[in-house]
């Protein structure tokens, strides 16, 4: 079995825990994270790590993950709300302030846009290729962490192993 480790941050409420608890199959509501969490997930030959850490503002996450986790990850997936700017504007600043830290603690990353479902409600879509690009991010996704099934949610983990 292949051990790998990856993270997801993004500011408060884009859908970060929902994420990782849509794919960990549990029925818990998911709840504003006040600590870090790391998730044990198994998925075909792959025993997964999956860290979730708090934050409200990207300098509060950056920091968070740097005192939570002091390895490498195998893949950092940043996340953002596809209806909020301000969201995907605060990926890049998560970005910078792990690298004015001196970290650059991944060895890939992918770019996520979650609440596609709210988006396509409401007709607007924030999309986040430039963003990708800044953060030397693989490929961006788009999903529903509420309403796609876990073996879509695991395809921008799956994929860029």
């Amino acid at each position: 079995m292949k051990k790998v480790v990856w993270a997801v941050l993004g500011v408060g409420g884009v859908g970060k825990t929902t994420y990782i608890y849509r794919l960990l199959g549990l029925s818990l509501k998911p709840r504003i994270t006040l600590r870090p969490g790391v998730y044990r997930y198994y998925y075909g030959d792959y025993e997964m790590d999956v860290i979730d850490v708090p934050g409200q503002l990207a300098r509060e996450v950056a920091l968070n993950f740097s005192r939570t986790w002091s390895f490498y990850v195998d893949l950092m997936v940043y996340m953002y709300d596809v209806t909020d700017p301000a969201s995907l504007r605060a990926v890049a600043e998560i970005h910078s302030a792990l690298l004015d830290a001196g970290l650059k603690p991944f060895r890939k990353a992918v770019l996520v846009g979650n609440k596609r479902d709210l988006a396509e409600e409401i007709g607007t879509m924030i999309e986040g290729d430039e963003m990708a690009k800044a953060v030397g991010a693989s490929r961006i996704y788009y999903v529903s962490a509420l309403k796609d099934p876990p073996n879509e949610l695991i395809k921008p983990v799956i994929e860029n192993l």
